[in-house]
């Protein structure tokens, strides 16, 4: 059984809120997305952005403007690298 987007849009709001108190919305949206791209699973990520791009409506301003910077999986590059260390 799937399970719906409420958890994920929770903890994307979760984080902007965190986020919120940055004065500088760039160091905000970045902080955001750095921390999803970082923290969350390949799975989670998709589903965050299959939210999105679905037309979802309760994600807050911080994490929707995020979402451009999130990676569902890093780039080639990025990949090996971590696959050396």
């Amino acid at each position: 059984m799937q399970e719906g987007p409420e958890h994920i849009i929770q903890m994307a709001n979760d984080i902007g809120n965190f986020f919120r108190a940055e004065s500088d919305r760039k160091v905000a949206i970045d902080g955001i997305s750095n921390h999803i791209n970082k923290f969350w699973t390949r799975r989670m990520r998709q589903k965050l952005l299959d939210y999105v791009n679905g037309g979802g409506t309760e994600l807050d301003e911080l994490p929707r403007a995020a979402v451009a910077q999130v990676e569902v999986a890093p780039p080639a590059g990025k990949a090996a690298a971590a696959a050396s260390k």
